[in-house]
């Protein structure tokens, strides 16, 4: 089944692009945001917007069978080598199974992503993270999804800017393991994350939500996902970029034979810019 594309915009956006080699009809867009004015400039300024139900029912469980599937398929790819783990990470799920494809215009994220960076957007990519109890915790360190920082700043130093939605498929609490943020981090430019640090930081705020929520997060907020004690945690992160910007290096090339490649074939020609074919010049 596909999945419900839940929209609630509370305002519109109208952007022009000006870009002498677009197509008058391609210069002009309007977005219908699913988030407040004051919603954005809270996201702007502490680098995090929690989303509390942004899936519930059946299309809850269709992302939970489509990630069930999944990861009963790429089973035999998993090791866990008894330390300290971040769990199983699939990756390249939109080329897997079309429950995920159908995310690739989901409003409450993408107009956000567009809201914050311009209507220029692209995929970054969709992955998934699950980590299980074990007696060697899964759980991650502190760490930054998109950070590229010179130090010192050169003259015409171009900051990196992407929108990850951590999407969460269990109840996020102390049994599978909450997510911990740095309000503000992600305008640090002076400075990065303590390496292979998983112990609490000032300023942290400690995240738990019910299943079907989600945390959008600044690609360079400081966070970490604590130690899943009892209950096994699934979760989705959604990236957006802004068109220009490269796919994420992770996990190598897609499949030849994903999902995605009959889209770029096709004439939708918003999906071939999120899929990364055009949007930039």
């Amino acid at each position: 089944m596909s999945i419900q594309r839940k929209s609630d915009a509370t305002h519109t956006l109208s952007y022009e692009v000006l870009n002498q080699n677009a197509h008058e009809s391609d210069r002009h867009c309007e977005i219908d945001v699913c988030a407040s004015p004051e919603e954005l400039r809270q996201f702007d300024r502490d680098g995090y917007l929690l989303r509390e139900g942004l899936f519930t029912g059946e299309a809850l469980s269709a992302l939970q069978d489509a990630l069930d599937r999944l990861e009963e398929r790429e089973s035999s790819a998993f090791q866990d080598g008894g330390k300290r783990s971040w769990g199983r990470i699939p990756r390249h799920l939109m080329d897997k199974d079309p429950v995920f494809l159908d995310l690739l215009k989901y409003p409450p994220v993408l107009s956000v992503a567009r809201a914050m960076m311009g209507p220029l957007v692209r995929l970054r990519g969709l992955s998934a993270r699950i980590s299980y109890p074990a007696a060697t915790p899964h759980q991650t360190p502190w760490h930054q999804h998109l950070r590229v920082i010179s130090k010192p700043l050169p003259p015409w130093f171009s900051r990196p800017h992407g929108l990850d939605a951590l999407i969460y498929l269990d109840d996020l609490n102390e049994d599978t393991g909450p997510v911990a943020v740095v309000p503000g981090s992600h305008n640090w430019l002076h400075r990065e994350p303590p390496r292979d640090a998983y112990s609490p930081v000032d300023g942290e705020r400690v995240i738990c939500v019910k299943a079907g929520g989600a945390v959008l997060i600044h690609g360079n907020l400081w966070h970490r996902g604590m130690p899943t004690l009892r209950t096994k945690r699934r979760m989705l992160i959604l990236s957006y970029t802004p068109t220009w910007l490269r796919r994420s290096p992770h996990g190598g090339p897609p499949p030849d034979s994903g999902l995605t490649q009959a889209v770029l074939e096709g004439d939708d020609e918003e999906a071939r810019i999120l899929l990364g074919k055009g949007g930039y010049t």
